[in-house]
């Protein structure tokens, strides 16, 4: 399910806050495993979501007395929602309920989280085509809910600030996250919903050894990558390198060293990409000449070997 970009990024993030901190190898081995998991995590809790939308639509129709619910058309939709099959179904999927159970993971505690939520979605522009008085089939469900997991009106900047309240680990994982779901959803059907596994942490062992891989190679070989920096950059500017363009280019060149499938301007494109968001206005222009320099050296020198 993570994606290589991410795992990138959950790498640079904590290898950056370990130089702040100096807490030693096996901290930083500790954090990055939780920091991934946490990234796992969070796939299961936005999709319990849909249930706890129902509950909460459930709990307005109870609201209404019995006559004003035959008689107010506009509380018609709120009941469909309150009785949608998918929300139901995808609650006692097998794996949802084993990870979410094993790793203590709900909504129980966070109910005005839930009720802002679902007056966000009430609002959404989307809501009403979707839910109608008549009774709702199994694939309009599915794209009625694809369509919540996609909408910026229910998923907004302040659902964002609320996740990274709850964990620092969150911190812009919302956006790739529901793109996860929304993958996860077109999977189910009525028949399979409750048996299909959900997307695993790892596509498969190769990914895991990627990561951490790469992880130990930009961190225990930190100083050796260095000194490869160091020539390469005039002397009077290495000072004024920043902390974060130091740890992309110490894992852009572990990758080049360690990854002899990945292709050099795969390297140096996903490393200018982070820099973009988590570095300073310029410093995807300085990677992109630093690294384009060091890989062309390392070629030279045959102290780097790629597969063509």
């Amino acid at each position: 399910m993570l994606t290589r970009s991410l795992l990138r990024t959950k790498i640079a993030q904590v290898l950056y806050a370990n130089i702040q901190n100096n807490k030693g190898f096996q901290a930083f081995d500790n954090e990055l495993k939780l920091s991934v998991k946490k990234s796992y995590d969070l796939y299961h809790l936005l999709l319990l979501l849909p249930q706890e939308i129902a509950f909460a639509a459930q709990k307005e129709v109870d609201s209404y007395s019995t006559r004003l619910l035959k008689t107010n058309r506009s509380i018609a939709p709120i009941a469909n929602m309150a009785t949608q099959k998918f929300p139901q179904l995808l609650a006692k999927n097998e794996a949802l309920c084993r990870y979410t159970h094993e790793n203590s993971i709900s909504w129980a505690a966070y109910d005005d989280e839930l009720g802002n939520m679902y007056q966000r979605l009430k609002s959404a522009l989307f809501f009403d085509k979707y839910i109608k008085e008549e009774a709702l089939d199994f694939e309009t469900e599915k794209t009625f809910w694809r369509k919540f997991y996609r909408s910026n009106e229910v998923f907004d900047p302040t659902f964002e600030d609320f996740l990274e309240e709850l964990s620092i680990y969150w911190n812009d994982d919302m956006t790739i996250t529901l793109s996860f779901i929304d993958k996860t959803i077109t999977k189910l059907t009525e028949e399979n919903i409750l048996t299909t596994p959900l997307l695993p942490m790892y596509k498969d062992g190769n990914e895991q050894d990627f990561v951490f891989k790469l992880a130990h190679s930009a961190y225990l070989k930190g100083d050796e990558y260095g000194e490869i920096i160091s020539k390469t950059v005039p002397k009077w500017d290495i000072g004024r390198i920043t902390r974060m363009d130091m740890v992309l280019l110490r894992m852009a060149i572990a990758e080049f060293k360690e990854f002899p499938l990945i292709p050099v301007d795969v390297t140096i494109n996903e490393y200018i990409e982070i820099a973009k968001f988590y570095s300073t206005d310029k410093s995807h222009i300085f990677i992109n000449g630093i690294l384009d320099k060091i890989s062309k050296d390392m070629l030279e020198e045959d102290s780097m070997m790629k597969v063509k």
